[in-house]
C-alpha cells in the first residue's frame, strides 16, 4: 500500500521537475546564460578561429529562441521537442565551456 502512494508521489515529483524545466521562463533563462557565456567566450577565442564563428552562430540561435519561447506556438510543441532542445541547449553549453578552456593563454607569464 505504501509503496504505490511513494510510487504516485515520485511519479508527481518527476511531471513538476520537467514541467519546470521544459517551462517557457526556463528556456529563457538558459538562453540568456548561453548568450553571456558566449560573449566571454567570444572575448577569449582568437578572432580568426574557427570556434569563434560556432560560438557566433550558437549566440545567434538562443537570441531566435528567446523569441520563439515567446510565441504561443512554442506553448504547443511536444514535451518530447521540448526535452530535446533542453538537450541540445545543454550541449551548446557544453561546447562553449570546452572552448573556453581550450583558448590559450593572452599572455606567456603565469599569473
Amino acid at each position: 500500500m505504501f509503496g504505490w502512494i511513494k510510487g504516485k508521489v515520485a511519479n508527481a515529483k518527476e511531471r513538476v521537475r520537467i514541467a519546470k524545466e521544459i517551462n517557457p521562463k526556463s528556456f529563457r533563462s538558459m538562453a540568456r546564460e548561453i548568450s553571456e557565456l558566449a560573449d566571454a567566450c567570444s572575448q577569449v577565442c582568437s578572432p580568426q578561429s574557427e570556434m569563434l564563428q560556432k560560438v557566433e552562430r550558437i549566440k545567434g540561435e538562443m537570441e531566435q529562441l528567446t523569441e520563439l519561447t515567446r510565441q504561443p506556438e512554442f506553448k504547443k510543441l511536444s514535451v518530447q521537442r521540448r526535452m530535446e532542445l533542453r538537450e541540445s541547449m545543454l550541449q551548446s553549453k557544453e561546447q562553449i565551456l570546452d572552448s573556453m578552456q581550450a583558448a590559450p593563454s593572452p599572455t606567456k607569464l603565469m599569473q
